[in-house]
């Protein structure tokens, strides 16, 4: 295990792996940010409906990701 790994605040590799809450938590905020960065680029206006929408099928695709990504992974094992 690398040391520098848990003192670097800026790696996030394995955190799906390892934390999958943190992972889905930090999916769903970028998700949200760059929704509503669209949304006013493209409209000038922040509709909260639409981006709760948005980020709850953004959130749950990604969450189907990681399930599937750890069940094949499991698989190889076995």
């Amino acid at each position: 295990m690398d040391p520098d790994l848990d003192t670097d605040p800026a790696t996030l590799e394995g955190v799906p792996a390892d934390r999958p809450f943190v992972a889905v938590a930090i999916a769903a905020v970028v998700a949200t940010v760059v929704y509503l960065a669209i949304q006013l680029a493209m409209d000038g206006r922040i509709d909260f409906v639409e981006t709760a929408a948005f980020v709850i099928v953004f959130t749950g695709v990604y969450v189907a990701f990681l399930y599937l990504r750890r069940q094949l992974s499991g698989d190889k094992g076995e």
